[in-house]
């Protein structure tokens, strides 16, 4: 019985895992890139040294991560921040509230938006912060969650927003889904970091699909190339999205079967309560620009719970023409 046990409690990490990993990819697709297509606001010089200039730093490993580059938004609904340095390192900050406060873990749920995460580039394992007494890291005796993150200041008249950060990242250790390591950020802070509001798709950018034969039709479109992989999302509202992932290298007339678990194609969908259904469909490339980075192709799949109770919704008749970054 206890062998059965084990093997039980190693599958349902090994989803719980695929669920968090499918939340950051939708979470870092749709939130790292504003509606006009462009990153990272280059009209932030962090170089700038006098009183109003705009800094995101943190401490880790005994050194001192300082970004080249910032984007913020802030909305109704959330605030987004990231920090990235020219070798592809970023933090990745979400909060679903967009007020002056101090927020945990405690002040939301475990799929409510509030995310801590960092990156070392492409190709690189994330280091997430995460509750440490319910999902997919609570069973792990050397993880502590110490995510706090203060916002200290939304000034509305100039479009700034400053505030700390700290928390404990974690991670499965590379190819393991029983073991994870951890990385402590102290110190964390963003000042006066320009923000702008969330804008609507990109002119030209096109993402269409039938949800449950109804028509989806998306209030922003994204698309990014990291790590080998050209992610796509069409987002409605604030957090429901449709998402899709391909290889980089895909070519016209490719195409890809994909389940919930496939490495090189992948669909999902996240409905407006971010509960996050994993995909079995097929995904084919109509046409790939490389030199242009623009991406067309059509795409179906039935989305289901990975945790029972099952539920399921039917993505059809999706279509994408769309430039990535």
């Amino acid at each position: 019985m206890g062998k059965i046990k084990s093997s039980k409690i190693f599958i349902m990490k090994k989803i719980k895992f695929f669920r968090a990993a499918l939340f950051l990819f939708a979470a870092i697709s749709l939130i790292s890139c504003t509606g006009d297509n462009e990153p990272l606001d280059p009209a932030i010089d962090l170089n700038d040294n006098g009183d109003n200039a705009a800094v995101f730093k943190a401490d880790f490993d005994g050194q001192t991560f300082t970004a080249n580059t910032t984007q913020a938004i802030v909305n109704d609904d959330y605030i987004s921040i990231n920090g990235r340095k020219s070798s592809g390192e970023f933090f990745q900050i979400t909060i679903p509230n967009a007020a002056v406060g101090t927020y945990t873990w405690d002040d939301f749920d475990t799929t409510g938006g509030f995310a801590l995460a960092y990156s070392g580039g492409s190709g690189s394992i994330p280091y997430l912060g995460a509750r440490d007494d319910v999902g997919t890291f609570a069973d792990f005796a050397n993880y502590t969650d110490t995510a706090e993150i203060t916002i200290t200041s939304i000034d509305i008249q100039n479009h700034k927003i400053s505030g700390t950060f700290h928390f404990t990242g974690v991670r499965f250790a590379d190819g393991s889904v029983t073991t994870v390591t951890t990385k402590t950020f102290t110190n964390g802070s963003f000042t006066n970091l320009p923000y702008t509001g969330d804008t609507t798709a990109p002119t030209g950018n096109v993402f269409t699909a039938k949800l449950d034969g109804a028509t989806y039709t998306p209030t922003n479109i994204t698309g990014m190339k990291m790590s080998g992989m050209i992610s796509l999302v069409g987002r409605r509202g604030n957090i429901e999205n449709i998402g899709l992932s391909m290889p980089d290298n895909a070519v016209a007339g490719a195409v890809y079967p994909f389940t919930a678990f496939s490495s090189d194609a992948r669909g999902q969908y996240i409905d407006s309560a971010s509960g996050i259904y994993g995909g079995d469909g097929t995904m084919t490339i109509i046409s790939h620009d490389v030199a242009n980075k623009r991406i067309k192709g059509t795409f179906s799949f039935t989305a289901s719970t990975v945790l029972p109770p099952t539920t399921t919704h039917a993505i059809t008749e999706g279509t994408f023409d769309v430039t990535y970054l």
